[in-house]
C-alpha cells in the first residue's frame, strides 16, 4: 500500500495544481469580465470535482494532452457551476397590495445573448485555457529542473566537504616520509659497517 501511496504522489499533486489553477483562473476572468462573484458553493462543488477529474488524468509524467483535458474540464465545471449558492429572484410582486399576481419578467434579448454564450466569450475561454496550460506546463518543467539542480549541488557540496575533511594533512605526510626514513637508517647503517675504520688506499710513489 505504501508503494501504491508512493506512486501517485505526483498525480495527486499535479492534479491539485491543474484543477486550482483552472479555477482560479477561471474566476478570474468571470470577475473581470464584469460577473457577479460566484458563491461558496460556486467555487468549492466546482473545485471538487475538478479536482478529482484531474487526478485521474494525470500520469506518472508530464502529457499536454492530459494537462489540456484537465485545464478545460476544470473550466467548464466551473462556469456551469458557478450559479451554485447564488439566489436569484425569479418574479416580481406588487409592494403593500395583498392577494396580486406574481409578475414574472420578460424575456428580452439580452437574457437570450446572456443564455447562449457568443464566439468572443468561447474564444477568450480558449485563450485563458492556453494560457493556463503553457503555465502550467513550463512551471512544472521549471520545478522539476531546480529540484534536479539542487540535487546536483547537494552532491557536488558533499564531494567537497569529503576531500575537505578526508584529506591528508601536510603534517602528516611529512610525518609519514620521516617515519620512513627512520625504518630505513638501521639498514642503511648495517650496510655500511664494514666500511668502518677503512682509511683510502695510499698513492704509490714513483
Amino acid at each position: 500500500m505504501r508503494i501504491v501511496h508512493q506512486s501517485r504522489r505526483p498525480a495527486v499533486l499535479r492534479g491539485f495544481a491543474a484543477s486550482s489553477v483552472a479555477i482560479f483562473v477561471a474566476l478570474a476572468g468571470h470577475v473581470s469580465a464584469g460577473g457577479a462573484m460566484p458563491g461558496p458553493l460556486g467555487i468549492l462543488v466546482p473545485g471538487v470535482l475538478a479536482f478529482m477529474v484531474c487526478v485521474l488524468l494525470a500520469g506518472r509524467k508530464l502529457s499536454v494532452l492530459r494537462l489540456t483535458l484537465s485545464v478545460a474540464i476544470s473550466q467548464f465545471l466551473f462556469h456551469v457551476l458557478f450559479v451554485l449558492g447564488t439566489i436569484t429572484p425569479s418574479g416580481d410582486t406588487a409592494p403593500h397590495v395583498h392577494g396580486a399576481p406574481v409578475v414574472l419578467p420578460a424575456i428580452t434579448a439580452g437574457a437570450d445573448a446572456a443564455a447562449v454564450a457568443d464566439g468572443t466569450m468561447w474564444f477568450g475561454h480558449a485563450l485563458a485555457a492556453a494560457i493556463t496550460v503553457i503555465a502550467l506546463h513550463r512551471g512544472e518543467r521549471l520545478l522539476l529542473g531546480l529540484r534536479e539542480l539542487a540535487q546536483q549541488s547537494v552532491v557536488w557540496l558533499q564531494r567537497r566537504i569529503d576531500a575537505a575533511v578526508f584529506a591528508p594533512r601536510p603534517h602528516s605526510i611529512v610525518r609519514a616520509l620521516l617515519g620512513a626514513a627512520r625504518l630505513d637508517a638501521p639498514h642503511d647503517a648495517a650496510l655500511l659497517s664494514p666500511l668502518r675504520g677503512r682509511a683510502p688506499p695510499r698513492t704509490l710513489s714513483v
